[in-house]
């Protein structure tokens, strides 16, 4: 049961920034529009941002599926006993291989093969445009996930800007509220028979 004065309605006071009233300051008006400003600014400028960056970081995952290829390289050097028995249970180790770029020619470089790998085996790699060795790209399922993570991270660091931006504009408005109203009660003070100092 709501307390209070027994035969009297509490009513709540909404808005009251948006309100004409004597006792309403510019900076009140200024600080409503402000927080309507953040608000839109977090809900659509950040789901736009989140909608932007998620859309980029999808396509340069297909870009990077489509410069990308698996070849078949041989392995270069075997993997000494002693590292192959310690990682005897599946785990990867650095071999150098050999591969053939797309003119012909054949490169060398490292890369991580299932350990228990010899010199002469045939493992696959993936390669860029110029016949590099770079990492696997990212199939479509977590393409799409990681290009949803970022989104969420970007509406986020929108959400966080806005409201850090708005903290301190009302910080401000704050400060010079504090400012005025100590300027009154001097000016009240003085007029009351009060000495100013």
């Amino acid at each position: 049961m709501a307390k209070g004065r027994p035969g009297r309605r509490r009513t709540t006071v909404t808005l009251w920034r948006w309100r004409r009233s004597p006792l309403r300051r510019t900076s009140d008006l200024v600080e409503a529009w402000v927080l309507l400003a953040a608000w839109a600014l977090a809900l659509l400028g950040g789901a736009a941002v989140g909608v932007v960056t998620a859309v980029v970081a999808d396509r340069g995952a297909e870009g990077e599926r489509a410069e990308r290829r698996e070849v078949v390289a041989v392995v270069v050097s075997t993997v000494s006993d002693g590292v192959a028995t310690r990682f005897s249970d599946g785990s990867r180790v650095s071999v150098e291989v050999r591969w053939t770029v797309p003119d012909g020619h054949t490169r060398t470089g490292r890369t991580k093969v299932t350990a228990g790998a010899r010199a002469g085996s045939q493992v696959q790699i993936w390669t860029d445009a110029r016949g590099e060795l770079t990492s696997q790209p990212a199939d479509p399922p977590e393409a799409r996930l990681q290009a949803t993570a970022v989104g969420v991270l970007a509406t986020a660091g929108t959400g966080g800007l806005v409201w850090a931006g708005t903290r301190a504009v009302r910080g401000a408005l704050d400060r010079r509220r504090l400012g005025q109203w100590a300027m009154e009660w001097e000016r009240i003070h003085t007029h009351w028979g009060g000495k100013t100092s």
